[in-house]
Formats: C-alpha cells, sequence, structure tokens
C-alpha cells in the first residue's frame, strides 16, 4: 500500500517504541464495553443534563424542569439546551418559543442532518455544503455543534437567539455582520466564524494560514460539544489492528451521542501533496458493519466502510482514499 505523511510518522514511533493508547487491547476492550453497555444508558446529553439539574438550585431546577416538560416529545431538544450550560433565561425562552416556529424550523433544531440514510443534508432551499474549498473542516464542526446545541440551530433555522444570550459563535457572527437574512447565509456565516477561530491561533500566537484549512489539533481544541473535551489520534490505516481500533473507539463514541470529526488524505500514488489530511468529515452514525458519514463538499450522508480504505476515491471521505486522524471524546464519564 502506498505511503501518507500520517503512516510514516505512525511507523516511527513504533520503531523508537512509542504507544499509543487508543490502539491498545486494554482501550479496545473498554470501548467494546462501552458499546455493549450503551444500549441500557443515557446518553450523554441525558447524563449531563442530569447532573446539570441536580447542581442547580431548586429554584431553578424547578425552571428546568418546567421547561423539558412544556416540549413533550421534543424533551431531549431542552436536554441538549440545558447540557450546553447555557444561562436558565435562555433554556426557558427555547422552551417558549418552541411552539411559534414552523415544521422545517423545528425539524432542523431537532436533528440538523435532517436524515439518517444516505442522502443529500437539506433544510429548505439549502443543502448543507462547505461554501468554499477551505471550509471542510468548519463545516463539520458547524454540524457537530448544531447537534449538540440547540440555540445554535436555532439561530441558523430562524435567526432567533436566546434572549439576551447568544452561544460564542452566534455572537462572532452577529458582530461579523452581513447579509444572514436566511438559512443559507447564517450556515455560510456560521462557517466562517468557526473557520476564523480555528485558525486565528493556529501556530500559538500566529495564525494558520487560512488556505490550508482547519488544522487538526485545532478541532481537539475548539469543538464544543455538551461540556466535553476531545483529543486527536493519529491513524496508521495500512495496519488492521489500527483501523478495527479506531472502529471500535468510535462505535462506543457514536452509541453515546457524540459524533467524530475525521481527517482524510490521500496516499504517495497520488502524488506528494496528497500525503497529508487534505479533508474533514464527520462520522454521525452506524449502518450495520460501516459508518454513516457527513461529507461536506457534497453536503450528503454517505457510507463509509474503513476496511475499504487504500484503494480508490471514496465518496464519503470527498474522494480522497485514506484516513488521518480522528478527533474522540477525552476518556471521561460524561
Amino acid at each position: 500500500m502506498a505511503w501518507t505523511l500520517v503512516s510514516l510518522v505512525a511507523r516511527a514511533g513504533r520503531a523508537l517504541g512509542g504507544r499509543r493508547a487508543f490502539v491498545s487491547k486494554d482501550a479496545t476492550s473498554r470501548a467494546a464495553a462501552l458499546l455493549n453497555a450503551a444500549p441500557d444508558k443515557p446518553d450523554v446529553f441525558a447524563r449531563v443534563c442530569s447532573r446539570r439539574l441536580e447542581a442547580a438550585s431548586p429554584a431553578d431546577r424547578k425552571a428546568l424542569e418546567a421547561a423539558l416538560s412544556e416540549l413533550g416529545n421534543d424533551a431531549p431538544v431542552v436536554e441538549r439546551a440545558i447540557a450546553t450550560g447555557a444561562p436558565l433565561d435562555a433554556v426557558a425562552m427555547l422552551a417558549a418559543e418552541w411552539a411559534t416556529l414552523d415544521a422545517d424550523a423545528k425539524a432542523l433544531v431537532r436533528d440538523p442532518l435532517s436524515r439518517r440514510d444516505p442522502g443529500p443534508v437539506t433544510w429548505s432551499r439549502a443543502t448543507a455544503t462547505q461554501i468554499n474549498e477551505t471550509t471542510c473542516g468548519a463545516a463539520s464542526m458547524a454540524m457537530m455543534l448544531m447537534m449538540g446545541d440547540p440555540l445554535v440551530a436555532l439561530w441558523v433555522a430562524a435567526g432567533r437567539r436566546g434572549g439576551p444570550y447568544m452561544p460564542p459563535e452566534v455572537l462572532e457572527a452577529d458582530v461579523r455582520g452581513g447579509a444572514i437574512h436566511t438559512v443559507a447565509d447564517r450556515w455560510g456565516s456560521l462557517q466562517l466564524v468557526i473557520h476564523e477561530r480555528v485558525t486565528r491561533h493556529g501556530l500559538g500566537l500566529v495564525p494558520w494560514p487560512r488556505a490550508y484549512g482547519t488544522p487538526p489539533w485545532r478541532v481537539n481544541n475548539l469543538t464544543r460539544f455538551a461540556g466535553l473535551r476531545f483529543r486527536g489520534v493519529l491513524v496508521d490505516d495500512a495496519r488492521a489492528d489500527e483501523v478495527a481500533a479506531l472502529a471500535a473507539h468510535v462505535r462506543a463514541v457514536l452509541a453515546d451521542g457524540i459524533p467524530v470529526p475525521l481527517y482524510a488524505s490521500g496516499d504517495s500514488a497520488r502524488g506528494l501533496d496528497s500525503v497529508v489530511p487534505r479533508h474533514v468529515v464527520l462520522l454521525v452514525g452506524v449502518e450495520g458493519d460501516a459508518f454513516l458519514v457527513y461529507e461536506p463538499s457534497s453536503g450528503a450522508l454517505h457510507r463509509l466502510d474503513l476496511k475499504s480504505v487504500g484503494g480508490g476515491p471514496v465518496a464519503a471521505l470527498g474522494h480522497w482514499n485514506r484516513v488521518a486522524w480522528a478527533v474522540l471524546p477525552r476518556a471521561r464519564d460524561r
């Protein structure tokens, strides 16, 4: 199999005696145990929401429980809002205004992916594509952000804010100004804000060149989802054990309701400019032995079998053919 920069780095690390924890038998066994326990365990939003309710004052807890009750079958939307740590008045506003939203806006806030099978992700007349060739990472992060924060999704869907409270990304979009009148406008503005955030200090005090897209380590640092912290892992996809370990971890994470950003690349067979991470997609679900992937250049969900990487171009990877880096939640009980 042709080589990638990541595969060379991983091999060099092994030659020097380095060990990567996520590939170890203990780590993959823990991932399998978490997956087996998932059907009987509340997902990450329910657990974080429950802890926030326990920590709230009696008056605040009563108000939050009223908001959960008010939405009935849509209570998971409020759970997600509470799990973000948003202030009480923002959560209450979301519950109070829910009945006034049209069906399209509610659908977007409930599930920004709009579907759980292969096909285009569309909202009204907008398709969830990246807005330019450098924002694949920003688009994937924006999709993950909306899946985790219904107040951001509400702004994209209807231009509404959580009363005086605005999520930080929405606040930056508001400060940027410009034409943000439609769902497509707001989706594009959110991508620009996130792209600016991940490149602003991409090299410490020095900005990362925006033309080079999203540096992987900034996805680790700036992904905002249910109060979790994230870490990046190198993946040598030329090794079956690493692909199997990655699949085990991703299945456990997805079962907990957490999407997984994944970097794709080409390899030496396609030229030296292809061997570095080049594209970002978002793993969002499981389909049998494969995964369901949001791919931002097409604005669609695709099926990805990790065992198929290394051959020809893969649509789920934006027509790249290798995987290089995954962003996983840090091991902590959330």
